[in-house]
């Protein structure tokens, strides 16, 4: 009886923890099946501005039975497909099946502001899975309050060159916060700084600051604080000039040109000085005041006139110009609360030079000189290698004469045959004999044709590379020594000329003038043979120079 009892208490109570887990397993499934994963697009938070429209789109990945979203301060709409909207509120997405559930709102209002809710609930399940979207309407912010702390005078407006402007804007009622941006003219300071963000009962405000060091450029430029808003279609700005003190600014001497003797002359300056300075001529040791006249009353100063932005302007009326008001020393003395400057002026009658080369036409002129050298060498590479336009052939130039030199004398060079032991001329002459006589009468009759030749130099000879090749090879130079004489030869083999041409021969000791023998090879002579038994022989015909010729013709 006790046994039996005991085993039913053990069947209980195993029963009980099976149930018990069933139970858990079923709340564990059905809490998998509450909590699907809800996508929502867009995601985390809108912005919108009043009257605009905006579409949100809930999905998941399984079917869906219902649809049911929450806009702010509206009631809870169980949205389908090809359902009228109501109260601008309507279907948006593809289908339940696909899994989505989307809303369009066809026009903002400013109660929408707020968080939006879409719940899902997926078929075969009894429990919603839902996301959120926090809708934020925008709403324009008020104007920016400028604030600017004093300087060492202890004003708000007035700083002195080298302070530090300090300066603090903050836009206020921003949903959501205004882009803040400080600019000092048409520059923007303070980037360096970030905005410091308020929020207090879903209202909110920024504060900018920035800093800048001060220069006397910064005089009357325009302190501006510009507010950027969603909400707005034009930036909010507030506005403050700042004014900077400083001494008269030097400048380097003032040239005056254009000056005419006896007419009248105008001598302007312009300086730069806050507050308002004295001005004061000195022109050579008299002073002239401002608005006052010199000692002659013909030289007169007006009164400076403010031009805005710390400039002035002065000017030194002179009656009728003098060469001694060129020859003065004008000094402008000008000074203020803050400091005091000198101006040197000078004053010339001559015209006014042109003005400074600018980068662009010194570069312009060494590009142009870099041009120039490159021709010159170019022609100088092209007329030594015979390249381009130089390379017209070879040329029948003599050795030793120069390529611009006009031939001032002639040598003509006969070839002879070696005479044969049975020719009746061959004691006519010697070797010896033969090798250097010349005639009297054939030099003054070629000394014209030498003239003549001198004056048909061809200008394109100028360039012309001479190639003087004897085998392929350069010109052999070959001094050839001849004794003068005045017996002319009587030769009565058909001689072969080959012309050298020499400006001038030089005559040494014992009437010897020396020659050089262009060896250029000649056209159609047929080679010789080594064991030629030939001797060759030349005869120099020497042209007077001119002044020789002048010189006989006056002895006569």
């Amino acid at each position: 009886m006790t046994t039996m009892t005991i085993l039913r208490g053990k069947s209980t109570s195993t029963s009980i923890i099976l149930w018990t887990c069933l139970a858990y397993l079923c709340a564990s499934i059905q809490a998998d099946t509450q909590n699907i994963n809800v996508s929502i697009n867009p995601s985390g938070e809108t912005t919108v501005r009043t009257g605009q429209n905006l579409t949100i789109l809930c999905s998941v990945g399984v079917p869906l039975k219902t649809c049911r979203v929450e806009v702010p301060q509206e009631r809870s709409v169980i949205l389908e497909p090809n359902q009228p909207s109501e109260d601008g509120i309507g279907w948006y997405g593809s289908s339940l099946d696909a899994g989505q559930c989307g809303v369009f709102i066809a026009q903002i209002k400013e109660k929408h502001d707020g968080i939006f809710k879409c719940s899902l609930t997926p078929k075969n399940a009894r429990y919603e899975s839902y996301n959120t979207l926090r809708i934020i309407v925008a709403k324009p912010p008020v104007m920016p309050e400028l604030m600017v702390f004093p300087g060492r005078r202890g004003e708000r407006q007035n700083y002195e060159k080298g302070e530090t402007l300090k300066v603090s804007c903050r836009v206020k009622a921003g949903r959501p916060v205004a882009n803040v941006s400080i600019f000092f003219g048409d520059e923007q300071i303070g980037l360096e700084e970030k905005p410091i963000v308020y929020n207090y009962n879903n209202d909110s405000y920024v504060i900018q600051n920035a800093t800048r060091v001060l220069s006397w450029t910064d005089n009357g430029k325009v302190l501006r604080c510009d507010a950027t808003h969603l909400a707005l279609d034009r930036p909010l700005s507030a506005k403050q000039q700042i004014s900077v003190l400083y001494a008269p600014q030097p400048q380097p001497t003032i040239e005056r040109f254009g000056f005419v003797i006896g007419q009248p002359g105008t001598v302007n300056v312009t300086v730069q000085a806050n507050p308002r300075p004295q001005f004061m001529w000195r022109i050579d040791d008299d002073k002239v005041d401002e608005g006052q006249f010199d000692e002659s009353n013909r030289i007169r100063s007006s009164r400076a006139v403010e031009l805005g932005k710390g400039y002035w302007e002065i000017t030194l009326n002179i009656d009728s110009v003098q060469k001694s008001d060129t020859e003065k020393k004008y000094v402008l003395l000008v000074n203020n609360e803050l400091g005091s400057t000198e101006y040197q002026i000078v004053l010339s009658t001559s015209t006014e030079p042109a003005g400074d080369l600018d980068a662009g036409s010194i570069i312009g002129i060494v590009v142009g000189v870099l041009i120039l050298l490159l021709i010159v060498f170019l022609i100088i590479f092209a007329r030594a290698t015979g390249r381009w336009c130089f390379a017209g052939g070879s040329s029948t130039r003599t050795i030793g004469e120069s390529d611009i030199a006009d031939p001032a004398a002639s040598v003509s060079l006969l070839r002879f045959r070696k005479p044969k032991p049975d020719d009746p001329n061959a004691g006519r002459r010697s070797d010896t004999e033969s090798a250097g006589r010349y005639s009297r009468s054939e030099v003054d009759s070629s000394a014209s044709a030498a003239r003549r030749a001198r004056a048909k130099m061809n200008f394109s000879q100028l360039f012309k590379r001479n190639k003087d090749k004897v085998s392929g090879t350069d010109t052999d130079t070959v001094r050839t020594v001849v004794t003068v004489d005045d017996e002319k030869i009587q030769t009565s083999d058909a001689p072969q000329a080959v012309t050298l041409n020499s400006a001038n021969p030089a005559v040494g000791e014992g009437g010897l003038v020396y020659a050089e023998l262009d060896l250029t090879q000649q056209k159609n002579v047929a080679p010789r043979r080594i064991d030629d038994d030939a001797t060759e022989y030349a005869e120099i015909i020497y042209t007077k120079p001119e002044a020789e010729e002048a010189a006989n013709a006056a002895n006569k």
